[in-house]
This record gives C-alpha cells, sequence and structure tokens, in this order.
C-alpha cells in the first residue's frame, strides 16, 4: 500500500534555519528575513492567484520585518542566532519540545 501525503510535516528548526541563512553566517539579518517573508508572499500569491492578498501584504513588507526583528532578536544587535531562533520557536509552540541546542562555533 503506497504513502498518502497527509500534508503534515515535522518542522526542523535548523534546516529551517540554515536554509534562510544566505551568507551561511549563523545569523539572520533583516536582508534574510525580508527574503524569507517575500518568499513565502510569493508561494501565497501562487495559491492564491488572481485575489491580491499577497500584492496588499507585499506593502506592509517593512513593517513585518520589523515585527519580526523585534519578535527574534532579544540583544538588539541587529541579527537573529539560532539560539534566539530556538527560544522564539519554542514560545511560539512550533515545537513540542525543544531541541537540544548544539554548541556552534564560527
Amino acid at each position: 500500500m503506497a504513502n498518502v501525503d497527509t500534508g503534515m510535516y515535522e518542522f526542523d528548526p535548523e534546516t529551517f534555519f540554515a536554509s534562510s541563512d544566505a551568507d551561511s553566517n549563523g545569523v539572520l539579518d533583516r536582508n534574510e528575513i525580508t527574503a524569507l517573508l517575500l518568499r513565502h508572499l510569493s508561494e501565497l500569491d501562487r495559491q492564491s492567484a488572481g485575489e491580491g492578498a499577497a500584492g496588499d501584504a507585499a506593502s506592509k513588507i517593512e513593517q513585518m520585518v520589523e515585527h519580526l526583528m523585534q519578535q527574534l532578536d532579544q540583544d538588539g544587535d541587529g541579527s537573529v542566532t539560532y539560539a534566539e531562533f530556538l527560544d522564539f520557536v519554542s514560545q511560539s509552540n512550533l515545537l513540542k519540545t525543544r531541541p537540544a541546542q548544539e554548541q556552534r562555533q564560527d
């Protein structure tokens, strides 16, 4: 019997963070968060072709980035570390349990 895709997926914060860290420097900056939001809005636009919802949201992208930076950047240094991202994800209930945090060395 074939496996049926139920549309459910397991969120992997490490993979998500790494794929969003375009310059692979271990932090997310405003440009990377903006790019992440724009990718998401592009997907919404494709899914809701003709509804105009994504275009409306795109006009507010800077406000969204500012809001996310306020939520994610706990130390106010202008970038989001993996630890800050994990704290946000765990507080947002995107994970049932917070994964063990690996020591990252630059």
